[in-house]
């Protein structure tokens, strides 16, 4: 059998195969979207080697495709990065695309507080001694005694 012979009969034996790999990639990338809560990076991480893996089959994806499958896996937290990344017409690779998501998401992930004052019915002379207290002393705060400070980190 000559080598060329030899290379179609494997590249038919293996050409199903490869498409089978192809379509299950491009499947896993299609549907692959990030949560509300989950980190970018593992996110992002995860496309980047499914388009690797696609590469390495013979499937290189162009880089604006690659990009915007990216973007339109992420929720609508991230919709400022998006549209000022494709108002500034911003071309990247994927590592430095990673990059500046990480950044987005960590600037975005602010400490909030939640005030809630809850109150219960008080008897009048209760009221009055509080009157008495405001009256005796303008100048000083009076602190709540139902305070609660709830902290959420998003």
């Amino acid at each position: 059998m000559l080598p060329y012979d030899m290379l179609k009969h494997l590249e038919s034996l293996y050409a199903s195969q490869a498409q089978t790999m192809e379509y299950e990639i491009l499947r896993d990338l299609f549907k692959c979207k990030l949560h509300d809560g989950s980190k970018v990076s593992e996110h992002v991480l995860k496309m980047i080697g499914l388009i690797e893996r696609l590469a390495s089959i013979g499937t290189v994806l162009p880089a604006n495709v690659s990009t915007n499958l990216i973007l339109q896996s992420l929720p609508s937290s991230f919709e400022n990065f998006i549209v000022n990344f494709n108002m500034n017409n911003t071309k990247v690779r994927l590592p430095e695309l990673h990059n500046r998501l990480k950044t987005y998401e960590s600037s975005t992930a602010k400490v909030k507080s939640v005030l809630m004052v809850s109150s219960s019915a008080k008897s009048s002379k209760w009221k009055n001694k509080e009157q008495q207290k405001k009256k005796a002393s303008k100048d000083s705060v009076i602190k709540p005694k139902n305070l609660v400070i709830l902290m959420r980190k998003e």
